[in-house]
């Protein structure tokens, strides 16, 4: 399971603050923990004030940090001299890689921290922070230039104010792979885009690289709130997946464009990012759990569970990457004799079954889902002898050398060299394998919904 920390001012609207913060924790696959520095009188309109909760602060990191072993931080609001101590302090004690969100005027124009502080904070926590993400007026801040009709041809104006601010986010040497990102920097025609700069480690040392993120330009009256919230908080949940600095990047701006074109209409005309799950989603998500429920009603079921534990995987119609594939985080085990999920069904959790379902729908698009179950030669034979349920042994020892090597390249492998040897481009029912060193036995069983994986599983369960 992967865990992520946020510092933020709770805000009671839930648009921003470190309630979107759990939120898009949730939404990308992570645990979130939570660290309030503030309590904001706001809606998604209307700032009416504060009160900090710095006394409160070294308590409530105390008691997450010497307990979990929390690697990474989104840090959203600082209220007083008193906060930014105490979260300097953690970050070093602890050794947490932070994403700052430098945050400290809200979005309907009021501060959000005591005057005077962006300097403490400029000076004792960006040196700290891995990566830091001002919005174009906390840039034009922090760097001291006019920021104002930045396009693609005066480019160059904004790459400099983003190694202006990348120095003030060293110590010492710039030794060490760290980022800005400036959102929503610049405009050309219909798109806005967010500049890119990451101090990247080569062979020959550390270098800034550009990039350029566009999203399409979106005419909306009235205040958009927690924009800044959801961005940084994605990043920090991408770098807890265990991606670099740069994937993390692009994987969050995915996510938030992806967010960008829907909103919620408050009564108040207030606008927050939608992060709801979709309907196809839900969709997905419900037939995973029609699934679930009917193999936990049979303590038979058991049996085939594998030593690795088992998942099922359901993917979106269109899916092209494993964030659009669902599973049960942390698989389903034995527990009572019957199966039992150690975790939700959430998004962007399994792996091993996503890389399946996905190569396998390059060539059926008709398959949605997949099952791992524990192999048995009796259960094999007795599938083929008693049921129409297709078959397809996977023989491991025929693999290339290059593809045994290569880190998640098998199962890839094993549905291409399937649709090559058969020569049609039908996925059996049951893919199986008789294991390899280090590798269990598996049976893998795909279908389309949730419908036909119950019948497939019936006519299984049948046999035992």
């Amino acid at each position: 399971m992967d865990f992520a920390l946020t510092m933020a001012g709770s805000d009671p609207s839930s648009g921003a603050g470190i309630q979107a913060d759990i939120r898009t924790f949730d939404r990308c696959g992570v645990y979130p923990f939570s660290v309030i520095t503030a309590i904001t009188y706001q809606s998604a309109t209307d700032f009416y004030g504060y009160k900090s909760l710095s006394d409160e602060l070294d308590k409530q990191l105390d008691a997450i940090l010497s307990n979990y072993p929390v690697k990474y931080v989104k840090i959203g609001m600082i209220p007083d001299i008193k906060s930014l101590e105490i979260i300097v302090h953690y970050i070093k004690k602890y050794d947490l890689v932070a994403v700052l969100d430098p945050v400290s005027i809200s979005s309907a124009g009021e501060r959000l921290s005591s005057k005077g502080l962006e300097i403490e904070i400029e000076k004792n926590l960006f040196p700290v922070v891995k990566i830091l993400t001002p919005n174009i007026s906390e840039a034009s801040f922090y760097s001291n230039r006019d920021l104002k009709n930045v396009t693609m041809e005066n480019l160059d104006k904004l790459k400099e104010v983003a190694s202006t601010i990348l120095i003030k986010m060293y110590s010492e040497t710039l030794n060490e792979e760290k980022a800005v990102i400036i959102k929503s920097g610049g405009s050309e025609g219909d798109k806005i885009f967010d500049l890119i700069l990451i101090n990247k480690k080569s062979e020959e040392g550390y270098n800034e690289i550009f990039n350029i993120s566009e999203k399409r330009k979106i005419d909306i009256i009235g205040n958009i709130h927690g924009t800044g919230c959801v961005f940084s908080s994605a990043i920090t949940a991408f770098l807890s997946k265990g991606y670099d600095t740069e994937e993390s990047i692009s994987l969050a701006e995915e996510f938030f464009n992806e967010k960008f074109q829907d909103f919620l209409e408050l009564p108040d005309k207030g606008k927050v990012l939608d992060l709801t799950i979709s309907k196809e989603k839900i969709k997905i998500i419900n037939q995973i759990k029609e699934i679930y429920n009917f193999i936990t009603e049979k303590k038979g079921f058991s049996k085939l569970i594998p030593e690795v534990r088992l998942n099922i995987s359901g993917s979106l119609p269109k899916a092209k990457d494993k964030s659009e594939v669902a599973g049960i985080e942390g698989r389903i085990t034995v527990i009572n004799g019957y199966p039992k999920a150690s975790g939700e069904i959430k998004f962007g959790v399994s792996d091993h079954t996503a890389r399946l379902i996905l190569t396998a729908k390059e060539f059926d698009t008709s398959i949605n889902f997949i099952m791992n179950l524990k192999y048995s030669s009796k259960l094999i034979q007795k599938i083929q002898e008693n049921t129409d349920l297709k078959t397809y042994e996977f023989i491991r020892e025929t693999q290339p050398d290059d593809i045994k090597k290569k880190e998640h390249s098998t199962m890839q492998w094993l549905i291409k060299e399937y649709i090559n040897k058969m020569g049609i481009k039908e996925i059996p029912d049951i893919i199986w394998d008789t294991g390899a060193k280090g590798k269990e036995p598996m049976i893998r069983l795909f279908g389309k919904n949730s419908k036909d994986m119950i019948i497939k599983l019936q006519k299984i369960i049948n046999l035992i």
